[in-house]
């Protein structure tokens, strides 16, 4: 009587996953430049709103909230984009992405 075991085999190791070039790619430093430079601006967006008194003409939704939560991030990773306030391309800089040797 043969016993087999409802465990398969151990797969055979795999390839190590590609390393990521991090710092020494240009591309990737400056969008995680600007990723840290949206969440800042998301952080002043939603103190803004924060100053702001609710209320108005009419009464706020179900789930509203949530909905301008999701436009404050992308008005933050928008701005980020196209300059923001500055701190992602002087983060770049600082980092290393604008060598000049």
């Amino acid at each position: 009587m043969k016993i087999t075991s409802p465990i398969p085999p151990p797969a055979a190791p795999q390839a190590p996953a590609p390393r990521r070039q991090g710092k020494d790619d240009p591309a990737a430093l400056r969008h995680a430049c600007q990723e840290f430079e949206a969440l800042f601006i998301n952080a002043l967006l939603k103190g803004m709103r924060a100053g702001v008194p609710e209320g108005g003409l009419l009464e706020p939704g179900p789930g509203e909230e949530i909905y301008r939560d999701f436009l404050d991030v992308e008005v933050a990773k928008s701005a980020a984009r196209q300059g923001g306030v500055g701190i992602a391309e002087v983060l770049y800089r600082q980092l290393g992405g604008d060598k000049k040797d």
